[in-house]
């Protein structure tokens, strides 16, 4: 229980653009490149925890909770970063845009987020997994990788497929060339093997139940959606 009363608790009612905007503690918000889960009357706010002078992940996946959008209850981190050097989420990787949603039917709870792997810059373009029985967590990786290896875009043509067209066919990026190429598949052929890389990303669930991961993808240029099976847990392809 709160030591807080219920003004202080409820300390906002408006948004305040430019100003420190504090938890229930009086602490700075930090929940970068946040997703927002409504379960059962209540907010749930989950973004990176960033440090003063990096972005590399040195505490995880932080979650507030509120009513009311307005005044948020400091929820703790939801996903922590490994001190196993080996992990994927090992302390210094990269961990951005953590979006959770809530599947229905195995009552669980499934956060997706864009991955780097630590000393890798920015070349992984992996999506991360991972799952929790409660929405504030402890959420456990599961898995991490590129998206549907190989597996074709359903709007991808058999020419675009055949084409033998390849990166290293151009010296220069940019031009209006190469930019017509990777419209027709340069880089989803590059990648159709691994799997397609995943960079910023939301997840959406539909009327219907059904959900969809959409990830800035192709060396960012591109959006693609991809459908998830029923458990929220991998691709249909």
């Amino acid at each position: 229980a709160s030591s807080y009363s219920q003004q202080e608790k409820n300390k906002y009612n408006s948004f305040r653009p430019g100003q420190i905007w504090e938890d229930n503690t009086g602490t700075h918000i930090n929940a970068h490149g946040g997703g927002i889960l409504f379960h059962e009357g209540k907010y749930y706010w989950f973004g990176e925890h960033n440090g003063e002078k990096t972005n590399a992940a040195l505490v995880g996946v932080t979650c507030y909770s509120s009513s009311d959008l307005y005044n948020w209850t400091n929820e703790g981190v939801a996903l922590p970063v490994s001190d196993d050097a080996k992990s994927p989420i090992t302390r210094g990787s990269t961990i951005e845009r953590a979006k959770v949603i809530y599947n229905a039917k195995t009552g669980k709870f499934v956060m997706y987020f864009h991955l780097e792997l630590k000393g890798k810059g920015y070349a992984a373009a992996h999506v991360g997994v991972a799952i929790s029985d409660n929405a504030k967590g402890p959420y456990k990786l599961i898995k991490n990788g590129r998206v549907n290896a190989g597996k074709w875009p359903q709007n991808i043509t058999e020419e675009q497929k055949q084409s033998n067209i390849k990166t290293t066919d151009f010296s220069k990026w940019w031009t209006p060339e190469w930019r017509k190429a990777v419209d027709n598949g340069l880089f989803v052929r590059r990648d159709f093997q691994g799997g397609q890389m995943s960079r910023d990303m939301t997840l959406f669930v539909d009327d219907d139940g059904k959900a969809y991961h959409i990830y800035s993808s192709e060396e960012n240029l591109t959006l693609q959606i991809a459908e998830l099976t029923d458990d929220y847990l991998d691709y249909t392809g």
